[in-house]
C-alpha cells in the first residue's frame, strides 16, 4: 500500500486512500484512524466518469437477498451507492463474537454505511468481461474443463452514451455507425506483463481475504455493484451456474450481453441459454445492456432481411422474453460492420447486391432497438401504474 505525503506509522490520524493504491487492506486495522476518506484516483478520467454514470442509478429492494440500496451524494456532487445490510447471512453468535474481537479496529468500528461505501469503491463500479482463459481456450463450446477468467472493461464510453449516439445517428446516410463497431475489442487484449501484484485488468479482491468480518460484510459487493459482460452463450451458462450454489447469482444487478448471430441456429442457442441462465437464475438484474452483432455468410443471408424475415422475428422474441426481469434500464445497439465482407475482390459486385437486398439499414436497426427496449421496460411501467 502506498501512502501519499507521509509514512505508514502508528501516529497517522487521517488518511486519504486511492482505491488503485490499496494492495494490503488488512493493514488498515492496525492504524489509530480518526478519519478515513476513500477517493477514486483513476488514471483515466473518462473511465472514472463512466463508472459514476453507470452506477449512479443502482437502487431498489432485492426480494431475494432482503437488502436494499440507495443513492448517496458526496460533497463533490458525485453519486455513489450505499449498500445497506449487504453482508451474507451468518450465525448470529459467531458474527457477534467476531465483531467483538475486531472492536478495536478503526476500520471495522466505522458505521456500516461508511464501510459499504469503502467496499464499493474498492470492489465495485466496473464493467467486468467474463471470458475463457487464453491458455485454455480451444473453441470447444460447452467444455467445462476450460477455466473462466475476467478482464475489466477499458472502453471509456458508457453504454448509455452509446445508446444515445445510436439513436441520434443520421439514418439516411449510413448502414452502421463507427462508435458501435467492435467497441470492446481492446478489453480482451492481455495486459502488460508484470512480476508481482494484482493484474491491472482484473478486480482486486484482496480486501475480502483480510479478515472474516470484512468477508461477511462485503462478499457480495462485487457481484451487486459491477456489470458482468458476456459475449458467448456457453460462457453465460457456465458463469451463472458456477455462482448458483452460494446464491451469488441473486446479487447480480447489472448484465451486458454481446449477442453474435450468424444464422438461425445461433439465435436458437442464445435463446436457450437466456432461458436457462438469465431468466431462471439472474432474477435480480435491473440494468440490462444488449449488443446485437450480425455477422452473416452467403449460406444464411437470404433469411436475414428486416421485413418479414424469420431471423428478425426470432431475434425480437429472444430479446423481448427478458422483460420478465425486474428491469429499470435497458439498452440495445446493433452492429453489422462485418456484414458479408468479401474475401475475393472478384465477387465484390455479388456482395454489393446481397447487401442492398438483405442488410438492415440504420433506420431499421433503430426501429428494432426501440421496439425491443419498449417491450423490455413495459412490464416495469405497468407495475408502476398499478
Amino acid at each position: 500500500m502506498k501512502i501519499r505525503n507521509g509514512k505508514l506509522s502508528k501516529e497517522i490520524e487521517s488518511l486519504n486512500l486511492a482505491t488503485q493504491e490499496i494492495r494490503e487492506p488488512y493493514q488498515l486495522r492496525f492504524l489509530p484512524l480518526k478519519t478515513l476518506v476513500v477517493i477514486v484516483a483513476d488514471e483515466d478520467w473518462a473511465v472514472t466518469r463512466r463508472r459514476e454514470e453507470r452506477f449512479s442509478t443502482l437502487e431498489d429492494e432485492s426480494p431475494e437477498t432482503g437488502t436494499y440500496e440507495k443513492n448517496m451524494k458526496l460533497r463533490s456532487g458525485a453519486q455513489v451507492v450505499q449498500v445497506v445490510n449487504g453482508g451474507i447471512a451468518q450465525n448470529t453468535k459467531v458474527s457477534q463474537a467476531i465483531a467483538e474481537h475486531n472492536a478495536s479496529s478503526p476500520l471495522l468500528m466505522l458505521p456500516q454505511e461508511i464501510k459499504n461505501r469503502i467496499y464499493y469503491f474498492v470492489c465495485g463500479g466496473q464493467m467486468v468481461h467474463i471470458l475463457q482463459n487464453d491458455n485454455d481456450y480451444n473453441h470447444a463450446h460447452g467444455d467445462w474443463s476450460v477455466n473462466l477468467t475476467h478482464a475489466i472493461c477499458i472502453e471509456p464510453t458508457s453504454e448509455e452514451q452509446i445508446q444515445k449516439d445510436f439513436d441520434s445517428a443520421d439514418s439516411d446516410v449510413a448502414w452502421n455507425i463507427a462508435s458501435v463497431e467492435d467497441r470492446h475489442r481492446d478489453c480482451y487484449k492481455p495486459p502488460p506483463e508484470q512480476e508481482k501484484g494484482p493484474k491491472r485488468n482484473q478486480l482486486s479482491l484482496t480486501l475480502l481475504r483480510s479478515c472474516r468480518q470484512i468477508y461477511m460484510e462485503a462478499s457480495r459487493i462485487h457481484y451487486r455493484n459491477n456489470t458482468f459482460a458476456i459475449n458467448c452463450h456457453d460462457i453465460l451458462e457456465r458463469f451463472v451456474r458456477g455462482r448458483f450454489q452460494n446464491k451469488q447469482n441473486l446479487a447480480i444487478r447489472s448484465l451486458h450481453l454481446d449477442v453474435s448471430v450468424t444464422h438461425v441456429s445461433s439465435v436458437d442457442a442464445w435463446s436457450e441459454k437466456i432461458n436457462k441462465a438469465v431468466l431462471k437464475r439472474l432474477k435480480s438484474v435491473r440494468h440490462l445492456y444488449l449488443s446485437l452483432t450480425q455477422v452473416y455468410c452467403t449460406c444464411s443471408v437470404d433469411v436475414c432481411a428486416y421485413e418479414g424475415s424469420e431471423m428478425t422475428e426470432r431475434q425480437g422474441k429472444m430479446f423481448k422474453k427478458l422483460s420478465k426481469l425486474p428491469l429499470k434500464e435497458a439498452t440495445l445497439v446493433i452492429d453489422d460492420g462485418m456484414f458479408l465482407k468479401p474475401l475475393n475482390p472478384h465477387y465484390a459486385n455479388f456482395y454489393d447486391q446481397m447487401e442492398q437486398q438483405y442488410r438492415w439499414t440504420l433506420r431499421q436497426k433503430q426501429e428494432f432497438s426501440k421496439e425491443v427496449r419498449d417491450a423490455l421496460l413495459a412490464r416495469g411501467d405497468v407495475k408502476k401504474k398499478n
